[in-house]
């Protein structure tokens, strides 16, 4: 049996330390888990977790990195394919009840919270931010065919949609009753408006 080299065994230990680190934030928030815990869940020492990511801070940007990634993906997915304007608004709803019941939404806002005096790490919250604009830009886009709306103008419908469905994020951590839909009202004209190709561009 061959052994992993010293690369793999960090590549496996970081990846294990994200697996359950994303757990304990999505159960527990950010502030209220520690990297003890984390060590400790994962069957490892404190000195193995900060050797992989540094500080609790890093290791919740991985987290959340991947997290971003995983939730407006699966946007995409429930969108994909849906012909009617209705439908899809009722999709979006329906990822954005799921995705701020996941602890997602607390754990960045305590994140973001806890790291926006460090410049390096707000920095790469910035960079995550224009980063989630892009993706979502790859949602918006497979609503509508590819000469209806320029880059440009599909780059501001995204950042718009971003920065709406983090204010709706952040009030519902607050206001549990709060909804989306007043949103997806307001939206409702143009996602219709944006239509949709016959069959998908190529």
């Amino acid at each position: 049996m061959t052994s992993l080299t010293r690369s793999q065994v960090q590549e496996r230990n970081r990846e294990t330390v994200l697996s359950v680190a994303r757990k304990s934030f999505l159960r527990d928030g950010y502030l209220a888990t520690s990297l003890a815990t984390v060590a400790r869940d994962a069957g490892f020492t404190t000195g193995i977790v900060y050797s992989s990511f540094g500080s609790k801070a890093d290791l919740a940007l991985g987290v959340a990195e991947g997290l971003q990634t995983e939730q407006i993906s699966a946007l995409g997915d429930r969108v994909g394919g849906v012909a009617s304007p209705d439908e899809v608004l009722e999709h979006v709803r329906a990822w954005a009840v799921e995705a701020n019941a996941s602890g997602w939404v607390r754990f960045e806002l305590e994140l973001l919270l806890d790291t926006i005096g460090d410049t390096r790490l707000a920095a790469a919250q910035t960079a995550r931010q224009m980063a989630a604009v892009a993706q979502a830009a790859v949602v918006v886009r497979s609503l509508v065919t590819v000469d209806d709306v320029d880059d440009k103008t599909l780059e501001i419908l995204a950042e718009a949609a971003v920065d709406y469905a983090i204010g709706v994020a952040i009030r519902q951590v607050v206001n549990r009753d709060a909804s989306p839909d007043r949103f997806l009202r307001l939206v409702a004209p143009l996602v219709a408006g944006l239509g949709r190709s016959s069959s998908p561009p190529t």
